[in-house]
């Protein structure tokens, strides 16, 4: 009996004990549960409010891009306003016969009269990369420029993907390096399908008017022109006048020409060297600085001793403490050279002779 006392009372306190952490576990279910909605309460919370911030930063981009827009064409009606006015004062001083030392603030052969560029259907269009200038095809259809480009291969500069490319045409190469910018997808037209060319950013100028902008790379050689220009390039800084050619003028006159594959055809047949000048001016440079006479009487020939003549040559190594070997001067005769090398003796080598020759006089005596 006692042990049945005893049984029981263990049973009923096992029977509490599991009723107590059914109990705490509900409890405890509960307070996730409620922790778990205070938590999605406060990611809704949040999302609304990364929303309304999102929402005011496109009104804000929005504004700006009205505000600036209506600033630009307040200031290009003013600049026409004043433009209008300059040209009727103009007029009516033309009218009058008097005499006016001004003169027009445009020429409008280049520029419209709110400020834009006057392009043709052709322009010279200058690469500072290639340095060079480009006989380039102008085009408002083009979604992108694009430049002529061989043997393209990529490497790193300081951290960052640059290519270097070749330019070959009008029968010359011109090695090109220039900073990556991206991959752009092109459609094939000879079959279903796309290929990735690379682009990079360039810096060009038309006429007065400098920028930088980006290039697809795009074999160009059996093309007419190895530069094309594109609309973005164009957008908001010209206009363009498909009747007229090279309308701007060329911003490197003395430098390299590359032309139209027909243009250059043309000028081979006639036996026309494009860049004379130029190859003249490269062969020149490639053989050292032209000569020059300076204040001593001596030739230069450039920085390079190894290029210089034979005097110049002298005298570094003169300067140098090293005994100068025999050259002939192939510009002077011998005797020429003779009377140099004598006038070359130093004061102290005129004292010795002159002291000795007053010492043979004593002893003669």
């Amino acid at each position: 009996m006692p042990k049945a006392k005893k049984l029981l009372a263990i049973s009923i306190l096992l029977s509490c004990q599991m009723a107590f952490a059914a109990q705490d576990t509900n409890q405890i279910n509960d307070k996730f549960t409620q922790i778990k909605g205070t938590i999605d309460s406060i990611n809704g919370e949040l999302s609304a409010q990364r929303a309304h911030m999102g929402e005011i930063k496109a009104d804000l981009e929005h504004s700006n891009a009205v505000f600036q827009k209506k600033v630009l064409e307040e200031l290009k009606s003013l600049q026409r306003q004043n433009q209008f006015v300059y040209d009727t004062l103009i007029a009516q001083r033309e009218r009058t016969g008097d005499n006016m030392n001004l003169k027009p603030l445009r020429n409008y052969d280049l520029q419209t009269p709110d400020g834009k560029m006057i392009l043709g259907a052709v322009e010279y269009v200058y690469v500072k990369e290639a340095d060079a200038t480009f006989v380039a095809r102008i085009d408002t259809g083009a979604s992108q420029s694009s430049i002529s480009a061989q043997n393209i291969k990529e490497f790193e500069r300081n951290g960052k993907k640059w290519i270097r490319f070749q330019i070959i045409h009008n029968d010359r190469t011109i090695d090109m390096e220039a900073p990556f910018v991206r991959q752009t997808r092109l459609v094939q037209s000879s079959f279903e399908g796309f290929s990735y060319r690379p682009i990079v950013r360039l810096n060009v100028k038309i006429g007065d008017y400098s920028t930088s902008a980006e290039f697809n790379l795009v074999d160009r050689s059996k093309m007419q022109y190895a530069l094309l220009i594109g609309r973005p390039l164009l957008t908001d800084i010209a206009v363009v006048d498909v009747a007229r050619q090279k309308i701007q003028k060329r911003a490197d006159k003395d430098g390299l020409l590359i032309v139209s594959i027909d243009a250059y055809n043309e000028a081979v047949k006639n036996g026309i060297n494009l860049n004379e000048e130029y190859d003249k001016k490269k062969a020149e440079d490639l053989g050292g600085q032209i000569a020059t006479v300076s204040e001593d009487g001596t030739e230069s020939l450039g920085t390079d001793p190894k290029l210089s003549l034979p005097s110049v040559s002298n005298k570094i190594e003169t300067d140098e403490g090293k005994i100068p070997t025999t050259k002939v001067d192939k510009r002077k005769p011998a005797k020429d050279v003779a009377e140099k090398k004598v006038l070359k003796e130093t004061p102290e080598k005129k004292a010795t002779s002159k002291t000795k020759a007053n010492t043979d006089g004593k002893k003669v005596k």
